[in-house]
């Protein structure tokens, strides 16, 4: 039987943290030094949860599920990140959009942990994105939805690495498009970006050619949603999804269903994060470092669905 890895000890719901006078100190000294935001209580950091407008990855991989833990102790207080974030914190007593750009931060401090390193489990619990925005928006889809997350940008200052090239994205249509509807994402607006400038692959008229849907073109009939909203509810409908290394592969891991991600370069393999991503919820994972890999990998999902039906 399979572990549920978002199951949580209840007696530890029932020991509610007390203020100390130490946490006292510390809240004044993080006024004075310039963090307002840094408000521990007990053994947690703090209970404002602040972002920094750090990487979308690690407010997703850490941010999120501490302030989600927090809010179900009952000692959430209030979160702070970027423009289009209030669907991230729906659980989010007061929530702050602040930071209209994002970029790296090398210490978290609402968290206490530097970039890479596993979170605190005893304070870590993501939400059930899934079960929240299932019923968001149908968008009736024909077959079943198969999500494709890009993205073409600088990385290291360096020319883009983790990519899905337009090669590899033909050969995805052609042997998947008979059983799935294809969703293609590589967002170049509608989110707050990062300091790495975006580039274009070019990709995108030919994808429409081939009967891919455009995320961007299929957002202009739902965009009474944010588009984060509008990705929430994506993900919760779907159960087969690729995704290339960054921050859409952490969103991604939020969801059950299969996700097969693209990395080449990254910290996440050496650092260990990817063992991760089964705690997050995804519920069949696996990364592989080559394009011909991921393609021989999306075989399983024709299985899968066939299987299914």
């Amino acid at each position: 039987m399979p572990h549920n890895h978002r199951q949580t000890d209840p007696r530890a719901e029932t020991a509610v943290p007390v203020a100390t006078l130490a946490n006292r100190l510390s809240t004044l000294k993080n006024r004075l030094t310039g963090k307002p935001n840094v408000c521990p209580l007990g053994d947690y950091p703090s209970t404002i949860v602040d972002s920094q407008g750090c990487e979308f990855g690690y407010e997703m991989f850490y941010h999120v599920p501490y302030a989600y833990h927090l809010a179900k102790r009952g000692c959430l207080q209030r979160t702070v990140s970027c423009l289009g974030t209030q669907c991230f914190y729906y659980f989010s007593p007061d929530h702050r959009e602040v930071y209209d750009r994002r970029k790296l931060v090398k210490y978290l401090d609402s968290i206490a942990q530097k970039p890479h390193q596993s979170p605190a489990a005893n304070r870590w619990e993501p939400p059930d994105f899934a079960g929240h925005y299932r019923n968001t928006v149908d968008f009736h889809f024909p077959k079943p939805p198969l999500l494709i997350f890009n993205k073409y940008n600088t990385e290291w200052d360096h020319p883009p690495v983790n990519f899905l090239s337009p090669q590899l994205l033909d050969r995805v249509v052609e042997t998947m498009s008979e059983r799935f509807s294809i969703v293609y994402l590589r967002p170049t607006t509608h989110i707050v970006h990062d300091h790495m400038p975006v580039g274009d692959l070019n990709e995108k008229t030919r994808l429409r050619e081939q009967g891919v849907i455009l995320a961007e073109e299929l957002y202009e009939h739902f965009s009474h949603l944010s588009f984060n909203e509008f990705q929430l509810g994506l993900l919760a409908r779907s159960r087969h999804r690729v995704a290339v290394q960054g921050g859409t592969s952490y969103l991604n891991a939020l969801f059950p269903g299969q996700l097969r991600v693209l990395h080449r370069f990254g910290g996440e393999q050496m650092y260990g994060n990817y063992n991760d991503f089964p705690r997050m919820g995804v519920t069949d994972f696996s990364v592989h470092n080559s394009e011909f890999e991921l393609l021989e990998q999306l075989e399983g999902f024709k299985q899968l669905d066939r299987n299914a039906a």
